[in-house]
């Protein structure tokens, strides 16, 4: 090793050998930097292709959360529908001044004081904003498109949380005004007909809703409430349509 430092030291006394072993030193340290250069594009390229992976995964998932919500939202809107339509024929009937069908009655009330409401699938959407890509600008338009779905829902969550909300209150109120109690051997029949179906107590409940005017406010506003839900659920299944075609025009692309 001191034999070889000295042949360099000698080395360096010539100048002819001097300037050559400075080209030399140049090139090695550009090929030395040239291999980093690589190195770092390779590693970023490898980055990039693992993020767009990951992107192009999460895009299928909200994908899939979108036809889960409108599966949800489809058996919601039937289940709305039928109870809209059982409280009017309710309606109808007292009215008339008999309640013909005890059994209606009660699977229109029940259907009413079962609290339901639309619960959106987000973890797609949760998963795709944690991603640097997100806020690309090649991705303005889903984001923009997701923001308007959520936007909708937000606001349908809200309409179901009020409406839930005062048919508890209403709910409430009858309890304390003794309203389970007179129909209680109804809610029995109603819930466990093989048990008690042989009660011989009958409820006129064409009395009781006479007696109890929140009973006519659960069956109205249920009534008046469907007709504006239904609307907020077909607005997201469009909203979920858009958004949906937008992600599949996208991963087309790619």
């Amino acid at each position: 090793m001191i034999k070889f430092f000295r042949k360099i030291r000698y080395d360096l006394m010539d100048k002819n050998k001097t300037g050559k072993y400075l080209k030399y030193a140049i090139g090695e340290i550009i090929l030395v930097v040239i291999g980093i250069l690589i190195a770092l594009s390779i590693n970023n390229w490898s980055s990039l292709n693992k993020e767009k992976r990951i992107l192009l995964s999460h895009l299928q998932t909200i994908k899939e959360n979108l036809k889960n919500d409108e599966s949800q939202l489809l058996e919601m809107r039937k289940f709305r529908m039928k109870s809209a339509e059982m409280s009017t024929k309710i309606i109808d009937q007292y009215k008339s001044g008999i309640i013909e069908d005890q059994v209606d009655f009660m699977e229109t009330f029940m259907s009413i004081a079962s609290e339901r409401k639309f619960d959106s699938d987000q973890s797609g959407f949760q998963r795709i904003k944690s991603t640097s890509m997100f806020d690309s600008e090649e991705l303005s338009v889903i984001r923009e498109k997701i923001l308007e779905y959520n936007k909708v829902v937000d606001a349908t969550n809200f309409m179901e949380f009020r409406q839930n909300s005062q048919t508890e209150k209403l709910e409430s109120e009858l309890w304390s005004e003794g309203f389970y109690d007179e129909a209680w051997s109804e809610f029995r029949i109603f819930s466990n007909p093989k048990k008690y179906n042989n009660s011989k107590d009958k409820v006129d409940f064409y009395k009781l809703i006479e007696k109890h005017g929140e009973v006519k406010g659960i069956l109205l506003r249920n009534e008046f409430f469907v007709i504006f839900v239904i609307k907020q659920y077909d607005e997201i299944i469009e909203k979920g349509k858009e958004l949906s075609n937008e992600i599949e025009n996208y991963i087309n692309k790619k």
